[in-house]
């Protein structure tokens, strides 16, 4: 077992952004090393299960109010601990400076106030480091480098877009994006709903379709394709199965220790559903959750040996037909709470090299729960896992859920979170359609309609960015 210590001068703020949760280790591979973490007095300890060098991350609160993801720089095991928010501001510096350098040097135009954010950033830095002799100073100085770090990364982000998109624009007025939604129905706020989106998502999973061994119930799905075909909708179907947990019917169980009649069972449903609405639709996602899985207690070898049969199955019935994988949390969170060897990529990979050919990938940005906090990324961390999973050169889906609102957090900051996600994605070669999980959520404060079933705000920005980049 390895042991890597910190110490910590800011105690309070480790505690403001969720304290000892969502901690881990990224290895150079991609692969996530979970820790064990607790806190003795000023004494940070992570234990873990390899004793190879990582980039310790976690989430640190902003001065805004909001926290977000940062790391370390690669840390290797030693003896004496490191200083926790040292270790922080080097990582964020080093990432901001590899990112300006990588995009300067494609012709990304900077401004005197990003070179100026970067210079402070780096004066605070030479400060922490340098008065290690009183860590009190030190520890300031380095918060505050990492604020101006994540300020620099900010305003890079918002040049990167910006001059992404025009030259976008330059060579066609609306970037070729479709915008959909997620539908279990038809939405009786039909002319919002067509004001804000081209595309649709047949809800269709197994559960609600079969409820009853041998009983199907076609009604809804078929009154929302007759729907969507008659307003000219772009339509993929799905997901058919979630590999996540409770995802297949509770009738299922019975066969839940016999794997092969598992798999056959769920590649008959499957033929069944595409086969009925051949024609009709010809995108469809049909497993979501195979990386992270948690149905059945499948193994990830089990989850991998379903996933090529149900989609080899596909592709006897027709192969004409484009299918998606969805990959549920790409970045890895769920490692460290789940038994699984491979990241995301490396899943993905591994499906690939067993010769199931997959159309299209659908990177669901589920965000993970800490006691009563999100777990959120900044854009260039969105950037960055784009154009990870663009050397596939395959289209990407980008699956958004609306967080619900946060204590103390008004709408316009979740909104701005919004805005910043929508736009990266635009920048985006790779990116073919962006997805809303949820037209009306069951859960308060999240969704694109309020309790009263009126527009959200979140809504309303949808439509202003449509109007402007799309169609």
């Amino acid at each position: 077992m390895g042991v890597i210590q910190f110490h910590v001068q800011r105690p309070d703020l480790l505690a403001r952004a969720g304290g000892c949760s969502m901690m881990d280790f990224l290895m150079y591979d991609g692969r996530i090393s979970p820790a064990d973490v607790t806190l003795q007095g000023d004494r940070l300890i992570c234990r873990r299960s390899v004793s190879e060098s990582g980039q310790f991350r976690l989430s640190w609160p902003r001065f805004n109010g909001s926290s977000q993801v940062v790391h370390s720089t690669s840390l290797r095991e030693q003896p004496d601990p490191y200083e926790l928010e040292l270790e922080l501001a080097r990582g964020q510096l080093s990432r901001l400076r590899n990112q300006f350098s990588i995009w300067h040097g494609s012709g990304l135009q900077s401004s005197a106030k990003l070179d100026e954010l970067i210079r402070e950033s780096h004066r605070s830095f030479r400060a922490a480091a340098l008065r290690a002799e009183v860590p009190e100073t030190s520890a300031a100085a380095a918060v505050l480098s990492m604020e101006l770090s994540a300020q620099a990364t900010d305003m890079l982000c918002e040049h990167y877009v910006t001059q992404r998109i025009e030259f976008r624009r330059q060579r066609a007025t609306r970037i070729p994006v479709l915008l959909g939604c997620h539908l279990n129905q038809i939405p009786q706020q039909e002319s919002e709903f067509l004001r804000t989106f081209n595309a649709i998502q047949v809800a269709a999973d197994w559960s609600a379709i079969e409820s009853e061994e041998g009983q199907h119930a076609w009604e809804r799905i078929d009154a929302l394709v007759d729907w969507a075909q008659e307003r000219r909708l772009f339509m993929t179907g799905g997901p058919l199965l979630d590999l996540t947990r409770n995802g297949l019917p509770a009738w299922m169980q019975r066969w839940s220790r016999t794997r092969q009649n598992l798999q056959s069972f769920a590649a008959d449903f499957v033929e069944t559903v595409l086969g009925r609405y051949l024609g009709r639709i010809r995108h469809w996602e049909v497993i979501t959750g195979a990386n992270r899985g948690g149905a059945f207690g499948m193994s990830e070898e089990e989850r991998i040996s379903f996933t090529s049969a149900v989609l080899s199955a596909v592709r006897g019935l027709d192969d004409t037909l484009q299918v998606s994988l969805r990959v549920v949390q790409p970045w890895g969170e769920y490692l460290g709470e789940v038994p699984c060897s491979l990241s995301p990529i490396q899943f993905f990979d591994t499906l690939r090299r067993c010769g199931i050919r997959i159309g299209e990938v659908n990177l669901d940005l589920r965000l993970p729960q800490s006691g009563s906090q999100f777990l959120r990324r900044d854009s260039l961390s969105l950037s960055q896992l784009i154009d990870h999973w663009s050397l596939f050169q395959i289209p990407l889906n980008i699956m958004i859920t609306i967080p619900p609102l946060l204590q103390d957090e008004d709408a316009q900051t979740r909104n701005d979170w919004l805005r910043s996600v929508m736009l990266m994605c635009l920048s985006k070669e790779r990116v073919t359609g962006l997805w809303l999980s949820d037209w009306q959520s069951e859960v308060p404060g999240a969704g694109l309609l309020d309790s009263d079933g009126q527009p959200d705000s979140s809504l309303q920005l949808l439509q202003k960015l449509n109007r402007e980049f799309l169609w």
